[in-house]
């Protein structure tokens, strides 16, 4: 799997406030991030199950459905999704279980926009050298288990092919 740092990075954006998302929307796309926006949770797990995303800023209260279900739903489709929770109604129960479900940060409203950037990158980072250390574990895994050549390759491709669609 090679790494591909010129790809920008694709961003999910998820709140029900319309104006916050347009707004932060067109904040983030003049940095040459790729962004998606869902007004809700429902949206925001269509679009995943369509579309590979980096990082995923989710708002914790919205109607049809917690950030939090939202953020396990994601996960689901996305195991390798970095997820920022966003929100001006944090607890520390909501906190606490962002943080059990690993979430990339819990972040209160209102927010400094350069931190926001700052942590979308660092999460985007993240995401790929975590899958670059997966595909490299099941590579070495697949050329200590096998001795033809044929294979590895054979495999080494499936592998790599699964990662790109990551």
């Amino acid at each position: 799997m090679t790494e591909d740092r010129s790809r920008p990075i694709r961003l999910l954006l998820v709140d029900d406030e319309e104006d916050l998302v347009t707004f932060l929307t067109h904040r983030l796309r003049k940095r040459d991030i790729e962004v998606t926006m869902a007004l809700s949770g429902g949206e925001a797990v269509a679009a995943a199950a369509d579309l590979a995303f980096d990082v995923a800023i989710v708002d914790l209260k919205m109607p049809d459905m917690d950030g939090i279900t939202v953020m396990e739903k994601l996960r689901d489709l996305q195991p390798f999704l970095q997820v920022i929770m966003l929100t001006g109604h944090g607890t520390h129960d909501s906190a606490w279980e962002a943080g059990r479900l690993q979430a990339f940060r819990y972040l209160l409203k209102p927010y400094d926009f350069e931190e926001l950037h700052g942590l979308i990158v660092t999460a985007a980072e993240g995401k790929r050298r975590r899958m670059q250390r997966e595909f490299d574990e099941k590579l070495n895994a697949l050329m200590s288990s096998t001795t033809s050549a044929r294979d590895i390759i054979e495999e080494s491709e499936k592998l790599r092919r699964e990662y790109e669609q990551e």
